[in-house]
């Protein structure tokens, strides 16, 4: 499988991956691997031209309650569609990144990003959030899969992020993490804890085109300004553009 590398963000983990290897002392050799498996993962979604999955994501609160939501990706290089059972649709193309909140009557404007930073959900891909939360990353196989695990300092409201894919293929298994929004300090009544899990299925290729990715049906944008089209017409649409 052919590997097309973006540069500024290759470098980009490399260097921040420089730096922590540098303040905790790591070995060079085992955070470059991580580093390298990282670029290849978020490169996968834009291997293939037309690849479309299935994700479950599976929200467990410490109350023993919990929240799930399907998301159904369909992505061409950095463009993307993402529909989820919660009402919410996501569009990317070489102009912007639109989302809207359906049951909310509710859209917004964005510039483009990096397709796995909506796949992670978690800022993994941001130099500011590793400076901030990130101590390293360790690699390790769990029944004939590869697992990249980041490890969080104390302060980080993230406690564990692992990520489980095909060695082969590079393709997501399932992303899990935990988050406890009091950072470091543990609340008796499990306030502010919960865990994620993401299960990822159904990989197939080819099955789309590139008029998915189109906005047309949804908004128009006229000398900077963006208007809802119908039967949209009643939501509010932010734009983010400009920003």
């Amino acid at each position: 499988m052919r590997y097309k590398i973006n540069l500024p963000l290759s470098l980009t983990i490399i260097l921040v991956f420089a730096s922590l290897i540098k303040a905790a002392g790591q070995p060079v050799t085992d955070q470059f691997q991580c580093s390298q498996e990282l670029i290849k993962l978020t490169k996968m979604f834009s291997d293939t031209p037309h690849v479309s999955f299935r994700v479950q994501e599976v929200t467990t609160y410490k109350n023993g309650t919990n929240r799930t939501v399907v998301y159904q990706y369909k992505v061409g290089g950095e463009k993307m569609m993402c529909e989820g059972s919660d009402s919410t649709t996501i569009i990317q193309n070489e102009q912007c990144s639109f989302r809207i909140n359906h049951a909310r009557h509710e859209a917004e404007v964005t510039v483009p990003v990096e397709v796995f930073k909506y796949v992670a959900r978690v800022k993994i891909l941001d130099p500011s959030f590793y400076a901030s939360y990130i101590a390293g990353m360790t690699l390790a196989d769990t029944a004939g899969y590869g697992k990249l695990s980041f490890r969080f300092k104390p302060a980080s409201i993230y406690r564990s992020y692992d990520i489980i894919y095909d060695k082969t293929t590079h393709r997501i298994q399932s992303i899990q993490y935990s988050v406890n929004l009091n950072g470091a300090r543990i609340s008796a009544s499990g306030a502010g804890m919960y865990d994620v899990t993401m299960t990822f299925s159904n990989y197939q290729t080819g099955q789309f085109d590139d008029s998915v990715f189109s906005t047309d049906s949804y908004f128009i944008r006229k000398q900077g300004i963006c208007n809802m089209v119908a039967p949209y017409t009643s939501y509010t649409i932010k734009n983010l553009l400009n920003q």
